[in-house]
């Protein structure tokens, strides 16, 4: 037939691509993956307007907060499930910024850490605080039964999901 396209791309039926939203969507885990995404642009947007240049930046700042303000890039990679070389450009940018140092005065002269510096804590505390009240106004939508409720499955698909990234 002239004129008709015989190589054309098949385009799926209405009631098809129905069936299959509905059979994605019946999953509450896709819940989660939207939510993850609001969260992730909340978190970037916030700690941009915090001064924190970085989401990632602010998670190794976390993290190093919570090691007592000293930590391996090793720890943190692992912490932060990220390659050595993402880490090492994460520590690069932060010590750039003089919030933190790294230091290689262990036995081992392989072993260096990073340390938090009195301009990292200050950014801590004065960008985290923020973000914590924020943070805190969100929660609020859940009662304090429901907030435990959801940390603690959250835990548990956080420790399975790190599982399942360990075994790839």
């Amino acid at each position: 037939m002239p004129g008709k396209n015989t190589n054309a791309i098949r385009r799926p039926e209405s009631d098809e691509i129905q069936d299959v939203a509905h059979d994605i969507t019946d999953i509450d885990f896709w819940q989660c993956v939207r939510f993850a995404d609001v969260l992730i642009r909340y978190l970037e947007i916030t700690m941009k307007t915090d001064g924190i240049n970085s989401r990632l930046q602010g998670t190794a700042l976390y993290f190093l907060l919570i090691k007592g303000g000293r930590s391996t890039p090793t720890q943190l990679a692992r912490l932060m499930l990220r390659s050595k070389h993402s880490i090492t450009k994460i520590i690069d940018d932060l010590e750039k910024e003089g919030l933190v140092v790294r230091d290689s005065t262990s036995r081992d002269r392989r072993v260096t850490s990073v340390e938090l510096t009195s301009a990292g804590l200050d950014q801590v505390k004065k960008r985290f605080l923020k973000g914590n009240e924020r943070a805190r106004k969100i929660m609020a939508c859940l009662d304090a039964s429901e907030q435990k409720l959801l940390a603690k499955m959250m835990e548990r698909m956080r420790k399975k999901m790190t599982s399942a990234l360990e075994s790839h």
